[in-house]
């Protein structure tokens, strides 16, 4: 299974891909609640999270595979 890192050019900052998600939610402030069934996240609702991190990352950040010794 492949792992990617991004790293921000500018500051050197390094965020691994599972903590991405969680990571620009709490940098833009954004709190979403799960408004599907069971309380789980709706279709559009995983789309929109997926789209907000990729633009976040689209800026000073490098999107970079990490290299398993």
């Amino acid at each position: 299974m492949e792992k990617y890192e991004y790293k921000n050019i500018k500051t050197g900052e390094i965020v691994e891909d599972f903590m991405a998600e969680d990571y620009v939610l709490e940098k833009l402030g954004i709190t979403i609640e799960p408004k599907g069934k069971n309380g789980e996240m709706t279709q559009e609702q995983i789309e929109n999270i997926e789209e907000t991190v990729e633009w976040f990352f689209s800026g000073n950040w490098i999107k970079e595979e990490v290299k398993e010794d």
